[in-house]
């Protein structure tokens, strides 16, 4: 009895932790048993605001039509719609193009000031964290603008609340899943996540998996240096704050990590028996960096059945 009762708190804390993990899709979930080894993969699309050149969402559809079977959490950034002469029906059909019913839609933000006067908050300028000059008159402008850095906690709810309701005007579920541009990701815009309903994070990252693109005395890899200084590609599902849960960025995105990056991270995570991994790419590169990405899951998928291990392609709770 005694030692049952050193095991317990254990065995809660083990249970906590899997009722906050999302779910699966169904078949995957009814295959896979507590004795098996699996490693669950979730794909994300980071959707900046910048633009919706055919190129890239053709090269998504085109992905898509090859791997249904994959789901994608795609964090979209409402500032499409407030461009001048923007047809919101039109952006829409767009973004929908590269959407399978499997899919989920969460959010994603950059400083854009287009998007902060919209949402009647003041526009910031610093800190940038690409040391740009953010201050631009009469244009717009904002995208490296830390949001963690450059708003209170009030604002950022503010925001959250107004880029959710820009996206459910569009008929799009209200977002409960987030990634913040550039990764500036602190207390405060957790607090304003969680006031906001949200369930699930994944902005944090390991700064050096950015260092093939930036350098060490970038703006990005020091303010994330500040941000997540103890962040490593081994971090795996934790709770923020109660009914949130971040899952993070473990694996970065394809942008700024190679194929074989990818798979030496995914190689890792498997000898050290992590269960979760989420890697993804940016709509306005996809173009570029889709095919990439495509030939490393491929690649993972072989060496997971090599392992007999089981890789699960991660849905969402919608």
């Amino acid at each position: 009895m005694s030692g049952m009762s050193k095991r317990f708190p254990l065995y809660r804390c083990l249970l906590a932790l899997f009722c906050l993990l999302p779910a699966l899709p169904a078949a995957n979930a009814a295959n896979n048993s507590a004795e098996d080894d699996s490693i669950t993969v979730y794909l994300t699309v980071d959707w900046e605001g910048w633009s919706l050149d055919e190129e890239n969402l053709q090269a998504m559809r085109d992905f898509r039509a090859r791997h249904p079977q994959i789901p994608m959490l795609h964090l979209l950034n409402p500032v499409y719609y407030l461009r001048p002469g923007a047809d919101a029906q039109a952006i829409t059909a767009l973004i929908r193009s590269t959407l399978l019913p499997i899919d989920t839609v969460g959010l994603h933000l950059h400083g854009w000031k287009t998007l902060l006067l919209a949402c009647q908050l003041p526009y910031r300028t610093t800190p940038s964290f690409a040391n740009t000059d953010e201050t631009c008159p009469g244009k717009e402008c904002g995208y490296t603008v830390s949001l963690e850095f450059a708003y209170s906690t009030a604002e950022l709810e503010t925001l959250i609340a107004c880029s959710s309701d820009l996206l459910a005007s569009q008929g799009f579920n209200r977002p409960r899943h987030f990634r913040a541009g550039g990764w500036q990701f602190g207390p405060k815009l957790a607090s304003a996540l969680q006031q906001n309903g949200f369930i699930w994070d994944s902005s944090r990252l390991d700064a050096d998996l950015l260092l093939p693109k930036w350098t060490e005395d970038s703006g990005l890899v020091q303010l994330l240096r500040q941000l997540h200084a103890d962040a490593s590609i081994f971090d795996q599902p934790r709770e923020l704050l109660p009914g949130l849960v971040q899952f993070p960025n473990n694996a970065g995105l394809m942008d700024y990590t190679s194929t074989e990056q990818l798979l030496d991270i995914f190689r890792q995570l498997l000898d050290a028996k992590k269960p979760v991994m989420v890697t993804g790419f940016h709509q306005e590169t996809a173009f570029v960096y889709l095919d990439n990405l495509e030939d490393a899951l491929r690649q993972m998928q072989q060496m997971a059945t090599d392992r007999d291990v089981q890789l699960i392609w991660g849905g969402q709770e919608r």
